[in-house]
């Protein structure tokens, strides 16, 4: 008995991994919710990184629930704001594609530079969310590091490409399968996303400690 209450105890190895996973499945549910109104998805991105750093780097158990809504409050306005923007952008592009695909001469030319911006918006993206959610600053320099980070670790940015882009493709192009996407991207997919995310930029993120503010919640579950 005293071997199974160990096995199972928080303490334990199994114990601490399981802990782990629930905090990740219910920062993912709540992500899920927070996104239902579109336009919180950049709070909600963000407060699932505000979670999931928190728990990487947290001695203790973190409480999900009261770690994710401080990520979400906090500065939920400006993070709003900065996802709008970055859609419209990607809107915006999308349509000047569409536009030159149609005509011919020059405006086709046109396409190769307007994918080249896309793209460039899309990494500062990918990597400005996850940094606003541990780090303090102003808009630009937020982008500097986000393009810094990216520059800094072509390794690490192919990571990070490939772990938050590969799965949005295979959920669009695959509609035979897209109800079991949508499902474990609702459970755990995005948890599991940020999680893999979070390791790649952590070891960036701790050599450049300036403005920190990573919270180290202890707070027991």
């Amino acid at each position: 008995m005293n071997l199974i209450g160990g096995f199972l105890g928080n303490d334990s190895t199994f114990g601490r991994l399981m802990t782990k996973v629930g905090t990740i499945i219910a920062a993912n549910v709540l992500f899920a919710v927070c996104c239902i109104p579109f336009v919180t998805i950049g709070a909600a991105q963000k407060a699932l990184y505000h979670t999931i750093f928190s728990m990487i780097n947290a001695e203790d158990c973190i409480n999900p629930f009261k770690t994710f809504w401080q990520g979400l409050r906090k500065n939920f306005i400006r993070t709003t704001l900065y996802w709008l923007v970055f859609v419209g952008i990607m809107m915006l592009g999308s349509i000047d594609l569409q536009v030159c695909g149609q005509t011919s001469g020059v405006l086709k030319y046109f396409s190769a530079g307007i994918i080249g911006v896309m793209f460039i918006v899309l990494v500062i993206a990918l990597y400005l969310f996850p940094l606003l959610s541990v780090y303090t600053g102003k808009l630009t320099e937020m982008i500097k590091r986000s393009i810094f980070f990216a520059l800094n670790s072509p390794m690490r940015l192919a990571g990070v490409l490939l772990v938050n882009v590969v799965p949005l493709l295979i959920y669009f192009l695959d509609e035979a399968n897209r109800p079991t996407y949508a499902f474990i991207g609702a459970f755990f997919g995005f948890g599991l996303m940020a999680l893999i995310t979070g390791k790649l930029l952590n070891p960036q993120i701790r050599k450049f400690p300036e403005n920190l503010i990573l919270a180290e919640n202890k707070t027991a579950i």
